[in-house]
């Protein structure tokens, strides 16, 4: 049970640096984008099979991935964000029909939606303190998402270009005001959000020596319990509740089977949702009470 558990930490770091780039949409940005976990997926896919068909070094995969991620990304936030403003519900639906639509050109690709392979240099490593096997690049990827989650709360919290950001999002008048350019900022915490959710994807994959079309579904779902989870006020709490997930999961599945793994974080979020009101009345999860 407990090399369970120590397997479930080293998923949590996965879930982390997923749940940041939800945290940056969500939380700072305050765009409900369903698009953002297949944007991802797609950028992800993409970069694996270019390097494939280019023979490329693995480590291409992330470079291309970000090459790709960050222009898609802010093309969805234009789409859906910029041409359609005028109602929240609307700019949500336009990235429902970005998520299918990557799907569909994905399918369409030459991958013709094929899983595609990345080499794991790391793969066969593992470190064996008191006779628990830990894979090597598992630990990587969890001081990885430390190391993120840091410099991000860093960076919103104490730099200058970080707090113009969360004013600009919180009311662009305000930002005006300010001698804040709104635009420029949102340019800005868009291309962070994305690098961060490119760099999600990419350890997933690598983690898992591949990447397929079901990523993108999987990813928005995770990345909405760890917000469910962890809120939207603090890179602390996402990040615990990340790390809580993917030891909850684990161990979860160790007892009642490895099939229902994910049930075990559909349970968590149903059980928070329905307490939710009475651990803190007048506020949600997804925004600030006022």
């Amino acid at each position: 049970m407990l090399l369970t558990a120590v397997e479930g930490l080293a998923y949590g770091g996965l879930y982390a640096l997923l749940g940041l780039g939800f945290f940056l949409t969500y939380g700072v940005l305050r765009r409900i984008d369903l698009a953002y976990g297949t944007v991802v997926m797609t950028s992800v896919y993409l970069g694996a099979m270019m390097v494939g068909g280019l023979g490329l070094p693995w480590v291409g995969v992330l470079a291309l991935t970000l090459v790709v991620g960050i222009p898609l990304s802010l093309l969805v936030a234009y789409l859906a964000f910029v041409l359609v403003r005028q109602d929240a519900r609307f700019s949500m639906a336009a990235t429902l029909g970005i998520w299918m639509v990557l799907e569909e050109l994905m399918l369409q690709s030459p991958g013709r939606g094929r899983g595609q392979a990345i080499v794991n240099p790391l793969q066969d490593l593992s470190w064996w303190p008191w006779g628990l096997q830990i894979r090597i690049d598992h630990m990587v990827i969890l001081g990885l998402a430390l190391a993120v989650a840091g410099l991000l709360t860093r960076f919103l919290t104490r730099s200058r270009t970080g707090l113009a950001i969360r004013v600009s999002a919180y009311d662009a008048s305000v930002a005006a005001l300010l001698g804040i350019s709104h635009a420029r900022m949102m340019v800005l915490a868009t291309v962070i959000a994305s690098a961060v959710g490119c760099v999600a994807g990419w350890s997933f994959a690598m983690a898992q020596s591949g990447i397929d079309l079901h990523f993108g579904m999987w990813a928005t779902v995770k990345g909405l319990v760890i917000l469910v989870l962890g809120g939207t006020q603090s890179i602390a709490l996402i990040v615990t509740a990340a790390i809580g997930l993917g030891v909850a999961e684990r161990v979860g599945s160790e007892l009642i089977g490895s099939g229902y793994r994910d049930l075990v974080g559909y349970g968590l979020i149903l059980a928070l949702l329905a307490v939710e009101p009475f651990l803190r009345p007048g506020e949600t999860r997804f925004g600030d009470s006022r």
